[in-house]
This record gives C-alpha cells, sequence and structure tokens, in this order.
C-alpha cells in the first residue's frame, strides 16, 4: 500500500467549516427566529405551531442536536474514522442536552460549555504531567512538531481551556442570576445574552487565540500538515 493510499481521508476546508458551525448557526436560528418560523411551518404541514414565552432554548437545543449529529455522522462518513475532538463534543451535547430537554431545566446546557472546555483544561493539563500528548491527539495529525514544541502548545491550550470554562460559568451564573432554570417556561432576560456570547464570543474567542499560535507553528513546525511517513 502507497503513502498516498494509507493517509486519512480528511474533509475540505468548506465541509470542516460546515460541520463545525453549521449547527451553532442552526442553535441560533432557531433561538431567535423559531417564533416565526414555527407558525410557517405548522400552516405547511396543517397544524397549529406556535413557540410559547421562555421555551426559545428548547426549541433551538431540540433543531441543535439533530443537525450536530447529522453533521457527526457526515464527518464519520466522509472521513471513514471519528475525530477526537468530535466525538468528545458529540458526547457531551448527547448527554447534557438530552437531559436538559427530559428535565426541562436549562442549568445542565448552560453547564455545557463549561464541562466541555473543562475537560479539555484538565486532560490536556493531566497529559502535561503525565507526560503524554493529548494535544497532538486532539489536533489529529495536522502538524508535525517537536515533543518540546507540542508540550509548550499544549500548556497554552490547556490555559486557554480553562479560562473559557471559568468565562462560560460566570457569565451563566451572573446573567440567570434571578431566573428559575429548572422551569421549563421561565423567561429569563440574559438568556439571549449567554447565547450570544456561547456562539459568537468563543468562537470569536477561539479563533483569535489559534490564530495567535500561527507564529510558533511556523517556527516549529516539521512537515507538511496532515502528512504522514510511508
Amino acid at each position: 500500500m502507497s503513502a498516498t493510499d494509507a493517509a486519512p481521508r480528511r474533509l475540505s476546508q468548506n465541509a470542516k467549516l460546515a460541520v463545525d458551525l453549521g449547527p451553532l448557526a442552526v442553535f441560533f436560528i432557531g433561538y431567535f427566529f423559531g417564533d416565526r418560523l414555527a407558525p410557517i411551518m405548522g400552516s405547511v404541514l396543517g397544524q397549529d405551531w406556535s413557540v410559547g414565552e421562555g421555551k426559545e432554548m428548547f426549541v433551538a437545543l431540540g433543531l441543535f442536536m439533530p443537525a450536530f449529529f447529522t453533521a457527526f455522522a457526515y464527518s464519520v462518513w466522509k472521513e471513514r474514522r471519528v475525530a477526537p475532538m468530535l466525538m468528545v463534543n458529540g458526547v457531551i451535547v448527547g448527554v447534557l442536552g438530552s437531559i436538559t430537554l427530559l428535565s426541562g431545566d436549562k442549568t445542565f446546557f448552560f453547564m455545557k460549555p463549561t464541562v466541555l472546555y473543562g475537560f479539555f483544561a484538565l486532560a490536556l493539563g493531566g497529559g502535561v504531567i503525565s507526560g503524554r500528548n493529548f494535544l497532538k491527539i486532539l489536533f489529529d495529525g495536522a502538524f508535525d512538531l517537536p515533543d518540546d514544541a507540542w508540550r509548550t502548545l499544549t500548556v497554552r491550550y490547556a490555559g486557554f481551556f480553562a479560562v473559557l470554562a471559568l468565562a462560560n460559568e460566570f457569565a451563566w451564573r451572573w446573567l440567570t442570576r434571578e431566573c428559575d432554570l429548572s422551569a421549563d417556561d421561565a423567561q429569563c432576560a440574559g438568556e439571549a445574552t449567554w447565547v450570544n456570547l456561547k456562539i459568537f464570543g468563543f468562537t470569536a474567542a477561539s479563533l483569535i487565540f489559534t490564530a495567535l499560535q500561527a507564529p510558533f507553528l511556523m517556527k516549529h513546525i516539521q512537515g507538511d500538515p496532515g502528512k504522514k511517513a510511508p
């Protein structure tokens, strides 16, 4: 078998962007425009559909989860494997999203970024302490770096994920401090602010942080991204 045959299949940049950001776009549309779309969809199907006040999060989550797992399935089908970061995200989305929908308690979904970022921070930090390179696994062969460079990058990402986890935990608790999240029809003025922070704030922070690592990567990269030795 040649090196080309053995190389893993990869999503194109556009496909990867759709897999990563498509479900978030669905969540955004469901949350902010669900009340307008539901009557239109209901009339097409001959049903009387509406979104009650305080139900926006559940509508958005109900749309987000199928979109996420459709993107997940497409990624697995296209690449013939499960990307590590997508797998971790899928487990957390499946567990906390399902608990939120079944219990009617929004707290679990507000905690989702905290759990996700906290898991990555602990895993990466634990890897540094134990001498194991989990960041290399998460990057999934995208870069070929010397061990010292991987260690430095891992420490940076562990710190970054820890900051995101703390930021989300502070943000959702502060923004919903006067809300009863256990009531499935509870209205919460700070909820929309948190949704915008989750979709745009954390995404922008991740893109900026990753871009800031480019000089470090260019300095230490040893080979072409994604290439495997024959």
